[in-house]
C-alpha cells in the first residue's frame, strides 16, 4: 500500500511541476509578444541599411534573445520611454535582431544568419546595442541593460556625433 502511495504522490508532483512549466512558458511567450508591441518602429536590417544610405541617419541594432530578462526590460522600460523614442526617430533607423535566430540577413554583401551576424560582432551578452554609420560601417557597441535617461543621453551623444569631440561623461544634453 505504501508503495502505491509513493507512486501516486510522485506522479502528482510531476503533473504539478509540468503544469507550472507550461504556465511559465505561456507567460514568457506572452511577455515577448507584449514586448514587441511596446516599441513599434523596429525595421529589418536590410531595410535599415537601405534607408540609412538614403537619409544619412545612423542604424541602431538592438541585439537580444527571447530568454533574456534584461532584453525584455530594455524593450518595456527603455525603448518605451518618450524621450528615447523621440531620439530614435530623429537620429536612427532601428533594428531588433534575435541573436539566436537562423533567419538570414545580408550585411555588406554577405549572407549570414542573425546568430552569425551577432557572433561576427563578438556579441555574446544580451542585450547589446550596436551603432552603424549611414554607410553601414560599424563604429560602436554597448552591452547591457541601459536605463532610459542614460540611453537617451547616449542616443543624442552618438546621433549628433558629439562622440567625435566630447567624452561621454562631459557631454551635456541641451
Amino acid at each position: 500500500m505504501n508503495k502505491n502511495l509513493y507512486i501516486v504522490s510522485g506522479l502528482a508532483v510531476v503533473v504539478i511541476f509540468s503544469a507550472l512549466l507550461l504556465f511559465q512558458s505561456d507567460n514568457e511567450a506572452q511577455l515577448v509578444q507584449e514586448d514587441s508591441e511596446i516599441f513599434e518602429n523596429f525595421i529589418s536590417l536590410n531595410d535599415a541599411i537601405s534607408e540609412a544610405e538614403e537619409s544619412g541617419k545612423m542604424v541602431l541594432i538592438d541585439v537580444y534573445t527571447e530568454w533574456c530578462g534584461f532584453c525584455r526590460r530594455m524593450n518595456t522600460e527603455t525603448y518605451a520611454d518618450t524621450s528615447v523614442k523621440e531620439a530614435l526617430d530623429k537620429y536612427y533607423h532601428v533594428v531588433r535582431l534575435d541573436a539566436e535566430s537562423d533567419d538570414i540577413v545580408t550585411f555588406q554583401g554577405v549572407e549570414l544568419t542573425k546568430q552569425e551576424f551577432a557572433e561576427s560582432f563578438g556579441i555574446y551578452s544580451f542585450p547589446t546595442t550596436v551603432f552603424l554609420e549611414p554607410d553601414s560601417a560599424p563604429f560602436a557597441s554597448q552591452p547591457g541593460f541601459i536605463e532610459a535617461e542614460t540611453f537617451h543621453k547616449l542616443l543624442v551623444y552618438v546621433g549628433t556625433e558629439a562622440y567625435k569631440f566630447t567624452p561621454f561623461d562631459e557631454f551635456e544634453l541641451n
